[in-house]
Order: structure tokens, then C-alpha cells, then sequence
């Protein structure tokens, strides 16, 4: 199975898991129409998309997709929020969802909005763990084969930038309380099961509080396993572990 990434920032977050016969939309941040080049526009093979919350660089376009036939999976206020109301399942943490071969399964996170992380699972390829937006997640997985995992920011360049006056001091309180920062991410994957892993993947990485090789090669180091940083355009294959 393909990952696209069709956005992977605070302007707009989007990817799908493009299959043989089937995919799943992840994140309504970009245009529907990114997604239909993607899938060379056909969009009869998604069988979903799932939103983790309302912020618009998740959520902007998630009526577009409702509305183009494609079955919304989101948390109640992102439906409310966005107007949404036919084609879309409001979900509730601890239930799994089938949507054709994918089963997802929301997981809470810690944002400064009610937010979900998923574990979307495929034959074509296993179990896959997505979470973005947030300072603390409290599960762990087992037998993942691949992750993506929010790397939005280092503190080491983000008081450079404050000291420097390119960031606002704020930010950095806002930050603690919305958003992984690189150490975060690597004592998450530290304390994770990792036998399994095949791909991490960093996503939705700061344009200015980050440095994208410095960040794939701590992670590489700290957890052995092959690394990319997510970017718009960007095409991995992700298949199924074989322990």
C-alpha cells in the first residue's frame, strides 16, 4: 500500500493510504481536489476519511469530502463545527470502525481542542499508527508496522527564534500545551514496542521551529528504523510486518 502525502503542515494536512482496490482519506486539511489527483481521480476506491479535529489545517475542507460521497469519520464537534451533517459517523473513543479492509480505531491525545489519534489497520499494510497535534499521548501499540508521528517542533530552535524575535514568547506556551516536540516523539517511540516497525514517519513539522534532516536523523538514531519527514507529494510504500 501507498502513503501520499498531499499536505503535511499548518497550511493544510492531508494523506491517504492508496491500496490495490481500495483507500482511506487521513485528514480533510487540503483541497478534495489534491486528493482526486492523488487517486488519479477516482475516487470510487475511498472508502473513508477520518479527521483527528476541527482545527481548519485538519478539517477545512471535510465537508467537500462528505459531500463528494466519501464516508466522514470524525469527533462530534468537528461535525458541529463544520456543518456537517449527512455522510459522516460521529465517533466514540474505545469503538472500531470498518471502513471496506481498513479498521480504524480513535484513541484520545491532548490538544488545546478535543482530538484523536487513529490505529488504522490493512491487510495490505498492517497496523498503522497516526498522531498529530499533541503534547501527550498515553497508549501504546503493539505489532505496529509503521508510524506517523507528529515532530512539529524543537526546543533548542524555538528559543533561538525567540531570542532572536522571530517567534512571539507566547508561542512557546502554546506550543507546550498543542504539540510533540522532537524529544517528545523519540521518548514515545523509545517507550513503544518497536519489533514490528518498518517506517516512522514525521508529520506536520513547524516551517519554523524545525529543521527536517537534523529531526530524521535523531530519530533514526534513537529508534534504528527507517525515517522520512513528511512532504507534500511524497510517495512511500507501506506493507504489512512479517514477524
Amino acid at each position: 500500500m501507498e502513503l501520499v502525502v498531499i499536505g503535511s503542515s499548518s497550511h493544510g494536512n492531508g494523506y491517504v493510504l492508496n491500496g490495490t482496490s481500495e483507500a482511506l482519506c487521513i485528514e480533510a486539511g487540503t483541497k478534495l481536489i489534491e486528493t482526486k489527483k492523488a487517486l488519479d481521480f477516482d475516487l470510487s476506491k475511498v472508502r473513508g476519511c477520518i479527521v483527528s479535529h476541527q482545527h481548519n489545517d485538519h478539517a477545512k475542507y471535510a465537508a467537500d469530502y462528505a459531500c463528494a460521497g466519501i464516508r466522514l469519520l470524525a469527533l462530534p464537534d468537528v461535525l458541529e463545527a463544520k456543518g456537517i451533517t449527512r455522510n459522516a459517523t460521529a465517533i466514540k473513543l474505545g469503538n472500531a470502525y470498518k471502513l471496506g479492509g481498513f479498521v480504524v480505531t480513535p484513541f484520545a491525545l491532548q490538544h488545546d481542542v478535543p482530538c484523536v489519534g487513529y490505529v488504522v489497520q490493512h491487510s495490505e499494510c498492517g497496523k498503522v499508527v497516526f498522531i498529530t497535534d499533541s503534547y501527550a499521548c498515553q497508549y501504546r501499540f503493539k505489532g505496529v508496522s509503521h508510524y506517523l508521528l507528529e515532530a512539529n517542533y524543537s526546543d533548542e530552535i524555538l528559543e533561538r527564534n525567540i531570542a532572536n524575535g522571530r517567534v512571539h514568547t507566547g508561542m512557546r506556551d502554546r506550543l507546550l500545551t498543542s504539540h510533540f516536540e522532537l524529544q517528545n516523539s523519540i521518548r514515545y517511540l523509545q517507550a513503544s514496542d518497536l519489533k514490528a516497525v518498518q517506517k516512522v514517519v514525521l508529520i506536520h513539522l513547524s516551517d519554523g521551529n524545525s529543521n527536517e534532516a537534523q529531526f530524521v536523523q535523531a530519530v533514526r538514531e534513537a529508534t534504528g528504523k527507517r525515517v522520512y519527514a513528511a512532504k507534500a507529494g511524497m510517495v512511500l510504500q507501506l506493507n504489512a510486518s512479517v514477524i
